[in-house]
């Protein structure tokens, strides 16, 4: 297996890929964010430092991919990763990292992407539309034999 998928990390995909990442606990800070913002309303008057602190919680996912977004300029806007037999390699403008496949943690399909699990809280994301048919075949049968993924 060689499979190569170029990736363009465009500033609504690192966002998205912060949802995905996130999963549930995305929406565990946004029902805080809207608790918060009903208790700040129902006071009266209006607690101006309880409205921000709510907004937020409720928006701390846009945040945290805003700041993923600034922070991984350096790195460049396309990622290109090389899935093998053995490895996994991640290349940008700047960085070359290859993992073999017993570092991976976990694989798990979800919806419309693939989450490629690490060790400690790392992790990518590669949306099934970037592997071509032929790819996503080839994925499939490789997941088969190691049987790693969750679907």
């Amino acid at each position: 297996m060689n499979i190569v998928v170029p990736v363009e990390l465009t500033f609504e995909r690192r966002l998205r890929n912060t949802r995905v990442q996130l999963r549930w606990f995305a929406w565990l800070l946004r029902a805080a964010g809207l608790v918060f913002l009903a208790m700040a309303v129902a006071d009266s008057p209006i607690d101006l430092g309880s409205v921000i602190l709510a907004m937020f919680y409720l928006f701390m996912p846009e945040l945290l991919g805003i700041i993923r977004h600034l922070l991984g300029r350096r790195y460049g806007s396309t990622y290109t990763y090389t899935f093998t037999e053995e490895q996994i390699a991640i290349r940008t403008a700047i960085t070359n990292l290859e993992l073999p496949w017993s570092a991976v943690k976990s694989v798990r399909q979800r919806g419309h992407v693939w989450t490629i699990r690490l060790p400690g809280a790392g992790g990518f994301a590669i949306l099934k539309d970037d592997l071509t048919p032929e790819q996503a075949e080839e994925w499939q049968a490789f997941l088969a034999r190691r049987a790693p993924a969750r679907a």
